[in-house]
């Protein structure tokens, strides 16, 4: 039995010794010793049946899937194929449909169960709408720019009106068109207008549409043109060399009337008994041992410039403070509110123009002017000149009239009573009056001419009604003051240029040169507002203008523009 035994022992033995290689071979075939995969990623992406469709943009960083499909596409139930990592499962699976209005998730799960999520967002091109081509073919504003002056458009025809002496034969042109259109001739040629010339406008459509250009010539202006010469922000005067030069420069521009100052800041810009007696001055110290008003005289008479005596100041007495005037004179030359207190306006101090002292004082300072330069050509009053502001009248002598006149009744409290504006306007147009008479007495060819406030605002603020001063004439040129800025508009010009006019007989326009801002405190209109200024005065038959002040002259730019408004000389009128 044990030699059986152990035989069976030695078998079995030999058994598994040699099944070992066989165990260990089987072993090296079994993939169950591998890690599983951790790849979870979607790797393409597309819809089925979307025609040019480029692809989707997958972010593998960001897990995000953005497919930009054909406008008008509808994605309610498309229909994606997704291509993902081996081994991997996505959910919603590849090939189910899924409404994209919004985004849609996808968990996408790898092998060893890890998950991603992606955000698939499907957008839409925007739709390619065929928009017509322009029909615009209008020309929208014609301005012969050599000349600075702008056309009438009126259906397909232009028309423009140039002063007289501009040369038309060989004017560059600005024109405002749509900005697909074209037009023929080009605007780069400068062009001749002596017979009218057409401008074919093509539209973005090819639509044309062609315009005839009429360039007509206006008559020899007979008006006054006039620049105010001060000595404010302004050293002309200084030197006789300069004043020399400036009237050359008015020369250039074919000015032919300088107003210049003779009355301000309670002086004078020429030796005189009347200013010297009120004030201890005879002249602006400025100018002692000279005479600049003898020196433009002769300066610009040389060049066949009138000469005009502007009393600028007027019943102003001083800017700030009574001044040398008023601390002079007696307390009745002072201009009285309604409480008794001088009256200052502006920062003006007021003299009380209702008092015939006074009222002599400014007659005996303008005539004095006319005696001692009688070759001057005349003088002008100013806003100040017949003028008295409105808050004025309560001094005891102004009362003391009005209740002579009125059955002892005191003058209303309120300074702008209809009735009491009125009476107060009445002396000052008497006085005007009066001023006129006695300048004409001295010299019956001296110009007198006056620069108000335009209406309404003169006669409510300063009592100047200067239409009875030219409707019964005793005013020959009369220049309201305008004054209008460019922000303002040009309409905002022509509208109070026209309620001036529209209150004027034919007679009291053809005296009528209004007064035009071109400097003041370093404001300078640009070249097109000025020329469109003068043109609007053209329009409704105004020949002549007067610019406030020189100073404006010396920019080139200015120098340009008047140069095209005033191509030649007028015709100084007669009076």
């Amino acid at each position: 039995m044990k030699n059986t035994f152990n035989t069976l022992t030695k078998r079995i033995g030999f058994m598994v010794l040699s099944l070992i290689p066989l165990f260990w071979v089987a072993c090296g075939d079994d993939d169950s010793s591998e890690e599983p995969s951790a790849e979870n990623a979607i790797l393409d992406f597309e819809f089925q049946g979307i025609t040019g469709n480029t692809g989707a943009a997958i972010d593998n960083v960001n897990y995000t899937v953005i497919d930009t499909l054909p406008a008008n596409t509808d994605v309610s139930a498309l229909v994606p194929i997704i291509g993902i990592s081996d081994r991997a499962a996505i959910d919603p699976p590849s090939g189910e449909a899924q409404d994209f209005t919004n985004p849609v998730v996808y968990v996408v799960t790898a092998e060893d169960g890890t998950n991603q999520v992606y955000t698939v967002t499907v957008r839409l091109k925007e739709e390619v709408i065929d928009v017509p081509k322009s029909d615009d073919n209008e020309i929208k504003s014609f301005i012969l720019s050599s000349a600075f002056i702008r056309g009438e458009i009126e259906g397909n025809v232009i028309t423009a009106s140039v002063p007289f002496g501009t040369a038309i034969n060989d004017m560059a042109v600005a024109i405002e068109l749509d900005e697909d259109a074209t037009v023929v001739p080009s605007l780069t040629e400068n062009q001749d207008f002596t017979s009218p010339v057409s401008y074919t406008v093509t539209a973005e459509n090819g639509d044309e549409r062609t315009y005839t250009v009429q360039v007509n010539v206006q008559p020899q202006d007979v008006g006054v043109r006039g620049v105010w010469l001060t000595n404010v922000d302004s050293n002309v005067l200084n030197s006789q060399a300069q004043i020399e030069e400036a009237v050359a420069l008015c020369d250039e521009l074919n000015i032919n009337t300088i107003f210049v100052v003779t009355w301000n800041k309670a002086l004078t810009t020429y030796p005189s008994q009347v200013a010297q007696a009120i004030t201890g001055n005879e002249i602006d110290p400025l100018y002692t041992g000279r005479d600049p008003l003898r020196e433009l005289i002769d300066a610009a008479h040389a060049r066949d410039i009138k000469v005009m005596a502007w009393f600028e100041y007027g019943f102003a007495a001083f800017n700030g403070s009574p001044g040398p005037i008023l601390d002079n004179s007696p307390v009745y030359w002072q201009a009285k509110d309604v409480n008794g207190d001088i009256v200052v306006k502006n920062g003006f101090y007021w003299m009380n123009a209702f008092h015939p002292e006074v009222q002599q004082f400014m007659v005996d300072l303008v005539t004095e002017v006319v005696e001692n330069y009688p070759d001057i050509d005349g003088v002008q009053g100013d806003d100040r000149l017949p003028a008295c502001p409105t808050e004025a009248g309560y001094d005891d002598y102004t009362v003391d009239k009005y209740r002579t006149e009125h059955e002892g009744q005191d003058p209303p409290r309120e300074s702008r009573n209809t009735a009491w504006l009125r009476w107060r306007a009445d002396i000052i147009n008497a006085f005007g009056q009066a001023l006129y008479d006695s300048v004409k007495k001295e010299n019956a060819d001296m110009v007198v001419a006056m620069s108000p406030s335009p209406l309404s605002f003169g006669y409510d603020e300063y009592l100047q009604d200067y239409t009875h001063w030219v409707e019964n004439e005793y005013c020959d040129i009369v220049s309201p003051q305008l004054y209008r800025r460019e922000s303002q508009g040009i309409e905002v010009y022509r509208n109070l240029l026209n309620s001036q006019l529209n209150r004027l007989d034919p007679a009291g326009r053809s005296i009528f040169y209004p007064g035009l801002l071109l400097f003041l405190g370093g404001y300078l209109p640009s070249q097109q507002f000025i020329a469109d200024m003068v043109q609007s005065n053209r329009a409704e038959g105004v020949q002549g203008e007067v610019y406030f002040f020189y100073t404006g002259f010396t920019d080139p730019g200015v120098q340009e523009v008047i140069k095209a408004m005033y191509p030649a000389k007028a015709i100084y009128p007669s009076f």
